[in-house]
């Protein structure tokens, strides 16, 4: 399947934009837009999530664990695992969900 970028999908779940790319039967594609001073209250979904920063700089917590993340880092966040951030650059990440979130299409 392919998405082109004058098709995608712009949406907005809990004051983050971002883009919803392809989305499979097992994964989604989404880019996020993230801006400074954004923060997610701690959370947890059964959704494996895998992040590739394209440019950024946040803090992400994964299960009380901190981890600045920056431009060009990646990450895998299991699924059920309790996570949040705080975004300290405007940023740009590419993420992915296994199984696709539904509240996301």
């Amino acid at each position: 399947m392919l998405v082109k970028s004058t098709e995608r999908k712009k949406r907005n779940f809990k004051g983050v934009d971002f883009f919803v790319g392809a989305v499979g039967e097992r994964m989604m594609v989404t880019l996020m837009t993230f801006k400074k001073g954004q923060k997610e209250m701690p959370h947890s979904h059964p959704h494996e999530q895998a992040g590739y920063c394209i440019q950024s700089r946040f803090i992400l917590t994964i299960d009380g664990q901190s981890m600045e993340i920056g431009s060009d880092d990646s990450y895998v966040i299991p699924g059920g695992a309790r996570h949040d951030y705080q975004i300290l650059e405007d940023s740009l990440s590419v993420e992915m969900f296994s199984p696709p979130r539904e509240e996301y299409r």
